[in-house]
C-alpha cells in the first residue's frame, strides 16, 4: 500500500486543524442567521455584517499569507495561535453581550475575520508538508473538514431548536480548543520533516512578489480567481441564507441542519478519493468540470419545490464545490513561483471569500425585497457569469 495514500500520522494530524477550522465555519457562517436573527438582526443587516467580515477575513489572508513568505522563520502555527485566541476574546463577549447593536455586531464582524485566514494558513501548511516530503494525503483529510461540518451542523440545528441561539458561542469554544491541539501536534510534525530535509531543499526562500507583481506574472491564474470571486457569490447566497430557503420551503432550523449535514457528507466521496481520480484527466480538465457543474448546482437548488426535492439537490455539491475545493490547492501551488506559494493559495481562499462579501451584500438586499426564488434565480445568471469568466482563466502551465 502506497503510505501517502494510507492514514498517516501526519494526514490525521491535518485531519483535525481541517475537521477543527470546518466546525468553525460552520458555527460562524451556516449558524450566522440564527444567531443574528435571533438577537434581533434583518436580512439586510444579517447580510452587512457577514460581508464585512468576509472582508476583513479576506483582507487579512494574504497579508498572512506574505508575511509567511518572506519569514521563513514564522511559524504557521504561532500565526494561528494568535487568531485562535482572538476568537475566545470575542466568542465570550458574543455570549455575554448577546443584543441588537453595535457591538454585539462589531464582535462579530471581527469573529469571523479571525476565523477565516486559518484556512489559508492551513492551506499554505499542506504545501509545506508536502514539500517536506511528509506523507501527507489531503484529500482524505479535507473529507474530514466535510464530515466535521456534518456532524457538528446535525448537532447545531437540534441544539439551537431546542436551546435557542445563545448555544452557539459555546460550539465556538470548543472548535477552537481543538484547533489548539491540532495546530500543536501539525506543527511537531513540520518541524521533524523539515529537519531531515537535505539542506539544498530547506534552503532560504527567494522574496515574495508584491501583490502588483505577482498579478502581473499571473496573469490567467489571477484570471479564473476573479471567475471565482462571481461563482461564489451565487455559492455563498444559498450557504449565507440557507434558513431562509428552508423556511420559504416548510422548514426550520432543524431541518437547515439536516440539509447542511447532507450537502457536506456528500462531499467526503470525493475528497477522499480525489487522489484515484481517472488519469485520462487533467486537474485542469476536472476543475473545469467542477466550474460549470456549479451552475448546475445553483440551478437545482433555486428550482427545487419542496424540501424532499431541495434535498436531493444538494448531490450536486460534490462535483462542484468538493471537487474545486479539492483540487486547488495543488492547482494554484502549480501555476505559481514557489516564492509566492503562501500568497496563491490565501488569494485562492480570499476569492471565494470576496464572494461571500457580495453574495451577503446582493442577498441580504433581495431575500428582503424580492424574496427566496427569485433570489436564487439570480444566482443562477451570477453563477454562469462567474464560470464563462474561470473557464478563460484555467490552463495547463507551460514549463
Amino acid at each position: 500500500m502506497n503510505y501517502k495514500k494510507s492514514l498517516s500520522p501526519v494526514t490525521f494530524h491535518y485531519m483535525i486543524i481541517t475537521g477543527g477550522f470546518w466546525m468553525a465555519f460552520c458555527v460562524v457562517t451556516a449558524y450566522a442567521a440564527v444567531y443574528l436573527q435571533g438577537v434581533g438582526c434583518s436580512n439586510a443587516e444579517l447580510g452587512l455584517i457577514l460581508a464585512l467580515g468576509n472582508v476583513g477575513g479576506a483582507l487579512l489572508s494574504p497579508v498572512l499569507g506574505a508575511r509567511i513568505d518572506r519569514n521563513r522563520n514564522l511559524r504557521h502555527a504561532t500565526v494561528v495561535n494568535v487568531l485562535l485566541a482572538i476568537q475566545v476574546v470575542l466568542l465570550v463577549l458574543l455570549r455575554i453581550h448577546p443584543r441588537h447593536d453595535l457591538l454585539n455586531a462589531a464582535c462579530y464582524v471581527l469573529y469571523m475575520t479571525a476565523m477565516m485566514p486559518v484556512n489559508a494558513v492551513n492551506l499554505d501548511l499542506c504545501v509545506r508538508l508536502e514539500r517536506a516530503k511528509a506523507p501527507l494525503n489531503f484529500g482524505l483529510a479535507r473529507s474530514m473538514g466535510s464530515f466535521s461540518f456534518v456532524i457538528l451542523s446535525t448537532l447545531l440545528g437540534v441544539i439551537t431548536a431546542q436551546w435557542g441561539h445563545l448555544s452557539l458561542p459555546f460550539a465556538g469554544l470548543a472548535v477552537v480548543l481543538l484547533q489548539f491541539i491540532g495546530n500543536r501536534i501539525i506543527d511537531r510534525d513540520l518541524r521533524q520533516f523539515e529537519a531531515v530535509l537535505p539542506p539544498s531543499e530547506n534552503e532560504v526562500r527567494e522574496q515574495s512578489s508584491s501583490l502588483p507583481v505577482f498579478i502581473r506574472e499571473n496573469r490567467m491564474f489571477c484570471l479564473m480567481l476573479f471567475g471565482t470571486i462571481i461563482i461564489f457569490i451565487a455559492h455563498n447566497m444559498d450557504g449565507n441564507f440557507l434558513i431562509n430557503e428552508i423556511r420559504a420551503l416548510g422548514g426550520d432550523t432543524a431541518i437547515m441542519g439536516y440539509v447542511a449535514a447532507f450537502t457536506a457528507i456528500t462531499e467526503v466521496p470525493i475528497m477522499m478519493f480525489a487522489s484515484r481520480l481517472p488519469k485520462r484527466w487533467s486537474t485542469v480538465q476536472y476543475i473545469r468540470l467542477a466550474l460549470v457543474l456549479f451552475v448546475f448546482k445553483a440551478l437545482a437548488y433555486a428550482l427545487a419545490p419542496n424540501i424532499p426535492l431541495f434535498f436531493a439537490s444538494r448531490v450536486f455539491q460534490a462535483p462542484s464545490y468538493a471537487l474545486y475545493t479539492v483540487l486547488i490547492v495543488g492547482y494554484a501551488d502549480s501555476q505559481v513561483a514557489r516564492k509566492d506559494s503562501a500568497k496563491a493559495q490565501s488569494l485562492a481562499f480570499s476569492m471565494t471569500t470576496i464572494g461571500s462579501v457580495l453574495a451577503s451584500l446582493i442577498g441580504g438586499q433581495m431575500f428582503d425585497s424580492v424574496g427566496v426564488k427569485p433570489t436564487m434565480l439570480t444566482a443562477v445568471a451570477i453563477c454562469a457569469v462567474g464560470t464563462v469568466i474561470a473557464l478563460f482563466g484555467t490552463r495547463q502551465r507551460q514549463s
